[in-house]
């Protein structure tokens, strides 16, 4: 029994025991709780955690949390975990990147991601759990010690103090065996002494069956039902699609096989153990085609990397002088590749490093070719920026024009310029495009209203010419005629100045030359001194006001004046030719020699208007 027992330890692999998962009653009833658990890690299967985005991390980490208990999950979380930092760590690297390519300053970059907090909040449920089973764990092994206490004492007694039937005793022997096959995991520091002390009292038993061939004949037949039943789960085992699940299920098997099948008949050791021997290498050789999958796929991983650095090669030569979308295109591709190559698994060992290598060498190079693109961006945008706060300084100096035809021109003007300039830092962007908008707004919310803001104008100016005219009706005028014409200039001009008044409103300016006219008159002045002051009271304001605008029009409209004079002069002269025979008493010829008479004077006053007006001189 001991060669058996040394080779089966031998056996043993690398791996945890793992459960065996049969129908057969008897092996059933020997799992233990840690065996159970073991077979609920061995469905968990871990996944590709590199090629998932932070949703789908996130998601998967509530999901194994929801589903399985902590313990099962561990190894799990922390791939995950670890996946998520580095994910995070390559997604800021990557914003902040384009933040400074978008013409950033580094030192204003701050990296936010609410990803970060929703994961944490996983994690930490996570770790209260974990918490909470370490110590509901602690208390499971130190009652777990007690009970192997217990049936060490009980088997002790049971060959110490025989006093039952061989059946009864048979019976009790099973159910300490069973007993101490399920009593779980004790605390480390007791585990040595505990076992030492089990296997001595268990060998004295077995001392004590070799003495009592009943109890030993119905030992003998149970351990055999439980070899066959091992032997067929690896035969099972052989078949099983999953190598490293059934590599490690093979290691339970091994250890109810030291717990439970041993002894047997003499004759029956040996073919028994020879035939699960045989299972197990037939198992084991398996993991030469688990190597060869393994070997495959990392075959595969390589050929998908070498393609990877290759498209980045390419994306790089054909980025070179492309726009900014050619760019920004090429950047997310670059980003979708490069989660690519890190998302792939494992290359052979032997090219693991050169592979690594050569991408950092190809991402380097793009990103330095990139670089230089939004150096010499950044500058141009540099100039757009000022360019740009130009138009902003002829937007806001319009925006309290009330000149709208010269202004509505000016801003229509600098908004299609502000589109035909390209972009600006993006640090800038949105703030300095909203004071533009704002600004130009400002004005057209002004021009629309324009309208609206003349009419009040020109109602205030009604009611001032109102109250100006009740007083115009009261006012005396001087004695001295040079005083009271004087004063007459003054309170036209005032008039004039008070403004234009609503169109529907007109005749308050008839009711106020019509007094004027009749204050003018009660100075009793000839038709000669009327058209003096009149023409000079027209100086004197274009030369208080300063307007050659309106001086040139007065001037247009005199020349133009003494031309149509002259030309119906000299109709009216030739008219005079019909009445050569005519007598001179002709009422027609009068007529036409008065309305001759009456032209040259007109003339004659157009004439000396005109030389007023060209002798103003707005520096006197």
């Amino acid at each position: 029994m001991n060669t058996e027992m040394d080779n089966l330890h031998n056996a043993d692999g690398e791996q945890q025991p793992q459960p065996v998962s049969t129908n057969d009653n008897i092996t059933e009833s020997y799992k233990t709780e840690d065996a159970v658990n073991q077979e609920k890690i061995s469905d968990i299967s871990f996944k590709d955690y590199e090629t998932f985005s932070f949703d789908v991390l996130i998601n998967e980490a509530k999901n194994l949390l929801s589903k399985h208990s902590v313990q099962e999950i561990r190894e799990h979380f922390n791939q995950i975990r670890d996946v998520f930092k580095q994910k995070l760590e390559i997604d800021e690297a990557a914003k902040k990147e384009a933040f400074v390519n978008d013409g950033g300053d580094e030192v204003d970059f701050k990296y936010e991601t609410s990803y970060r907090a929703k994961f944490n909040a996983v994690y930490n449920d996570f770790k209260n759990q974990l918490t909470a089973f370490h110590k509901e764990n602690e208390k499971k092994e130190s009652d777990n010690l007690n009970e192997r206490l217990t049936i060490i004492d009980e088997l002790k007694a049971l060959y110490q103090e025989p006093g039952d039937t061989s059946s009864t005793m048979f019976k009790k022997f099973r159910e300490l065996k069973t007993r101490w096959h399920n009593a779980g995991r004790i605390p480390s520091k007791n585990a040595e002494n505990i076992f030492k002390n089990y296997f001595f009292h268990l060998d004295n038993f077995y001392t004590y069956l070799d003495m009592n061939k009943e109890l030993q004949t119905l030992d003998y037949a149970h351990n055999l039902e439980v070899r066959h039943s091992i032997i067929n789960r690896a035969e099972e085992l052989i078949k099983e699609t999953n190598v490293q699940k059934a590599l490690n299920e093979l290691q339970y098997l091994h250890r109810l096989w030291k717990e439970e099948a041993v002894p047997v008949q003499e004759d029956l050791r040996e073919p028994t153990w020879q035939k699960f021997k045989e299972l197990t290498n037939k198992i084991h050789d398996r993991k030469g085609e688990l190597n060869e999958k393994i070997k495959q796929e990392q075959k595969d991983n390589l050929e998908k990397k070498n393609e990877i650095i290759k498209n980045i090669k390419e994306i790089a030569a054909k980025a070179a002088n492309k726009s900014h979308g050619d760019w920004q295109k090429a950047i997310k591709d670059i980003n979708t590749l490069r989660e690519q190559f890190i998302g792939l698994g494992r290359v052979p060992k032997d090219k693991n490093a050169a592979t690594w290598e050569a991408f950092k060498e190809v991402t380097r190079e793009f990103n330095h070719i990139k670089n230089d693109f939004y150096k010499t961006l950044k500058t141009e945008q540099q100039g757009n920026l000022e360019k740009k706060l130009a138009l902003l300084d002829i937007a806001k100096q319009h925006t309290e024009s009330t000149d709208w035809n010269n202004s509505v021109q000016v801003i229509k003007k600098i908004q299609n310029d502000w589109k035909n300039i390209g972009h600006v830092p993006r640090k800038n962007s949105d703030k300095i495009w909203k004071e533009f908008k704002d600004t130009c707004n400002k004005f057209f919310d002004r021009y629309k209203k324009r309208h609206e803001q003349d009419n009040q104008k020109l109602e205030v100016n009604f009611e001032n010419k109102q109250a100006f005219l009740e007083e115009f009706k009261t006012t005396e005028i001087s004695e001295n005629k040079d005083e009271a014409l004087k004063q007459l200039e003054d309170l036209y001009t005032a008039w004039v100045n008070l403004g234009k008044v609503p169109a529907d409103k007109l005749a308050i300016n008839q009711e106020f030359t019509t007094l004027y006219n009749d204050k003018l008159s009660a100075l009793n002045l000839s038709k000669t001194e009327i058209s003096d002051y009149k023409l000079q009271s027209f100086v004197n304001k274009i030369k208080a006001d300063g307007n050659d605008r309106l001086l040139d029009d007065e001037i247009r409209k005199t020349r133009k004046t003494i031309d149509e004079l002259e030309k119906e002069i000299n109709q009216l002269d030739n008219n005079v030719h019909f009445f050569s025979n005519a007598n001179a008493d002709s009422p027609l010829l009068k007529d036409v020699y008065r309305q001759i008479d009456e032209k040259r004077k007109k003339l004659t006053e157009a004439e000396i208007k005109l030389k007023a007006l060209f002798n103003i001189n707005f520096n006197d």
